[in-house]
């Protein structure tokens, strides 16, 4: 049962958002324009608002991120996937930087080897 917390968090926090990224890179981009930066914490959220392509209103509230990914009023490219806008889409500036979910990634897969080694020693 402890190893599957990991494995479980290794695949929701890390692989799913990094699939997201790379399936949304393949789909079009619009034209969008950041509504506001919200600060929390010394960690920025920021809005946008577009157009999809069959002309409905969408915005986007980015997650928490080191920075902010534009200034109110900036146009920027949003890259969305047309079957659910609201709940898949980025700026092409966040799918231009590396994700947060490789850090996740890399961490989680580290607590599951040390449980592994430690599991292999108890055994033994």
């Amino acid at each position: 049962m402890l190893l599957a917390l990991p494995l479980s968090l290794l695949v929701w926090l890390g692989l799913y958002p990094l699939w997201v990224d790379r399936r949304l890179r393949r789909v079009g981009v619009v034209p969008g324009t950041c509504r506001n930066v919200h600060v929390s914490e010394d960690r920025y959220s920021t809005s946008f608002e577009f157009v999809t392509a069959d002309g409905s209103p969408a915005m986007y509230i980015s997650p928490l991120s080191d920075g902010a990914w534009a200034s109110p009023g900036e146009r920027v490219a949003i890259v969305y996937d047309p079957a659910n806008p609201w709940r898949r889409a980025r700026s092409r500036n966040e799918l231009d930087t590396r994700s947060e979910a490789w850090t996740i990634l890399w961490q989680i897969a580290g607590v599951e080897l040390c449980m592994l080694v430690m599991v292999w020693f108890v055994v033994l």
